[in-house]
């Protein structure tokens, strides 16, 4: 894992993080573990002062450094430093399962016009019915977006063709601002935005076996104001038209 080579590996996984010293060896060793091995990975170091940058080094991960904090920036970087064809996307406090990228893999070779593919974000253990119902209702949500053509990419769990995504170039937002073209990085939901730009280059698929475990951190604040935070980003963004 993460050994450099003359050849580029087919699989760049990127992994964003900032002070993650805590979470990342729990995803690093899961990816030791998996069945596909031709990947490299990548860590973005977003201004860490703990042991982030020590763990990954360890694992034979690159480290490259993002100044400019944000996981847009973070995962953009990551991006484009990728070697690999297929580039994936997971985060720091996510564990995967050993045939994970096994299964993105072939979900692009049988599918040669296949840009994108996404799949379910799992809590690695639930605490109360609050958390359990977030996760069945994310599950639903991701999967009716999907059928209504609006494919919803999420950080822990998505995986790109680096071509496709260079042409919709990246997570940045061209803006005209005083008569100049210029680039933004989108400050919320780049996943989400990404996703929306992505489908005009190919098919994106949902695959439903294909499942991560992350940390309810997320979920401190109150599992149901989070996934109405998430609900108003997402309308935001797909229907409205917003960015920030």
């Amino acid at each position: 894992m993460g050994v450099m080579s003359q050849k580029p590996p087919l699989v760049s996984v990127v992994i964003p993080a900032r002070n993650e010293g805590r979470e990342i060896e729990l995803c690093l060793r899961s990816l030791e573990g998996q069945s596909f091995q031709d990947f490299e990975v990548i860590v973005v170091d977003n201004g860490s002062t703990d042991e982030t940058e020590a763990i990954a080094r360890r694992y034979g991960c690159r480290v490259i450094h993002e100044a400019r904090p944000g996981v847009s920036f973070a995962r953009q970087r990551g991006f484009e430093e990728a070697r690999g064809e297929l580039v994936v996307s997971t985060d720091a406090d996510t564990t995967l399962p050993p045939g994970w990228l096994e299964l993105i893999v072939r979900s692009f070779e049988e599918s040669p016009d296949q840009v994108g593919v996404y799949g379910k974000i799992r809590l690695r253990e639930r605490r109360g019915f609050g958390q359990w119902l977030a996760e069945f209702l994310f599950a639903a949500f991701l999967r009716l977006n999907h059928l209504l053509g609006k494919p919803h990419f999420c950080g822990p769990n998505f995986a790109v063709r680096r071509e496709a995504f260079n042409r919709a170039g990246g997570f940045k937002d061209k803006d005209k601002e005083n008569g100049r073209e210029g680039d933004r990085f989108y400050s919320v939901s780049e996943d989400l935005q990404l996703s929306l730009k992505l489908v005009r280059e190919g098919r994106i698929r949902f695959h439903k076996d294909l499942v991560v475990y992350t940390s309810p951190r997320k979920l401190q604040g109150g599992s149901l104001r989070y996934m109405w935070e998430h609900t108003k980003n997402y309308w935001a963004v797909t229907w409205l038209g917003r960015s920030r």
